[in-house]
């Protein structure tokens, strides 16, 4: 009888062993890998008077404008399929009104504030070109990582906008937000007026 019962026994000591393990636990939430295209630039020339280097992975469209609208409205994106990406820029002819042109893009960031956890501004002085402004990199959770302002203060201003076709989702996003608001600090730096 000995024998039979050591491997009964033996198997109820398996059992309470495997037993009493830890209560199974979910995987966390994971997200697949990003792979960012190689970091190179191309010149852009389109309708809106100004011209700057743009990332070759980018598609520049243009909006339709009535020829008298073109001299003091223009717009035009930059597009990031790979990325699902775009940042939205308005060209506006300066019509006595820069104070009010600079206050609508604060406006803008400020209505980003409830979300954001910093705002981080840099300046753009360029005075050799007359380019000058304002990026304002939006941290958080935010419908728009990036907004700036581009003006000469005296006849040209341009606005844009950084967004996503996501849902805001600071942490996922941050490599494609970085790789972006470096190709939006390039475009500053190389913006020329027309």
């Amino acid at each position: 009888m000995k024998a039979k019962r050591e491997p009964w026994l033996l198997g109820v000591l398996a059992l309470a062993l495997v037993a009493c393990g830890d209560a199974p636990l979910p995987k966390p939430r994971g997200y697949f890998r990003i792979d960012l295209p190689e970091q190179r630039t191309a010149p852009y020339t389109g309708a809106c008077p100004f011209s700057a280097e743009v990332p070759r992975y980018a598609r520049m469209v243009g909006g339709a404008s009535p020829a008298a609208v073109l001299d003091t409205v223009c717009w035009v994106n930059m597009l990031f399929p790979g990325q699902r990406a775009a940042v939205h820029m308005t060209y506006r002819r300066i019509q006595g009104d820069l104070p009010e042109l600079i206050e609508d893009a604060h406006a803008f960031k400020e209505k980003h504030e409830v979300k954001a956890v910093r705002i981080g501004t840099e300046r753009i002085l360029r005075d050799s070109a007359r380019v000058f402004g304002t990026l304002f990199d939006v941290e958080g959770d935010v419908a728009s990582p990036m907004v700036f302002y581009l003006t000469d203060s005296t006849t040209h201003f341009l606005y844009g906008a950084l967004y996503f076709d996501a849902r805001p989702n600071a942490d996922s996003l941050a490599p494609v937000t970085a790789r972006i608001r470096a190709d939006l600090r390039r475009f500053a730096g190389t913006l020329r007026w027309r």
